[in-house]
């Protein structure tokens, strides 16, 4: 082990390391960006800008559209208790598939508007629900009819090829 400067330790040749400095200003700025992610903003911008764009306050509001986010406060009452059939797609922010998925879901909301409920779960952050589901796999859609999952699909899917699945449960 050679020390080439204060900021840099060498080892095995071209292998550069950060000093413990370095190390604990980093941390320092990852834990700071994960706080901020989880707390939502605030104050008059942010009320503005959801006027500005004509939003609805409550983004869990269906119109039409997939739900935000459904947890497992409301899942019971939004998937197992829904009078209407429900598809839940479980996925997760980082999953460029469940991305893909996201302009698939939303055209499917749209064409069953008032038939089929259309909800997502974040599997990370519904560890309960994914265990509970048994997901192993993200993005995998459950289908439920009067609370009960008829159907599953796991990885990514068109319109058409979820329609077909779901198709013989609809009737």
């Amino acid at each position: 082990m050679k020390i080439v400067d204060e900021t840099a330790v060498r080892f095995f040749g071209p292998f550069n390391f950060m000093s413990p400095v370095q190390a604990g200003q980093s941390m320092c700025v990852t834990l700071l960006q994960s706080v901020l992610r989880f707390c939502p903003p605030s104050g008059i911008r942010c009320a503005l800008g959801m006027i500005m764009l004509n939003k609805s306050e409550n983004p869990n509001a269906q119109n039409g559209s997939v739900r935000v986010v459904v947890t497992g406060v409301d899942f019971k009452a939004e998937v197992l208790e829904s009078r209407q059939p429900v598809l839940v797609e479980f996925w997760a922010p980082w999953s460029r598939p469940c991305q893909v998925m996201g302009s698939v879901l939303h055209e499917l909301a749209s064409a069953w508007a008032g038939t089929v409920k259309v909800v997502k779960v974040n599997a990370d952050d519904s560890l309960d629900l994914s265990l509970l589901c048994e997901i192993e796999s993200v993005p995998t859609l459950v289908y439920f009819v009067r609370g009960n999952p008829c159907l599953r699909i796991i990885g990514t899917a068109s319109k058409e090829a979820i329609l077909a699945k779901i198709q013989p449960f609809s009737q």
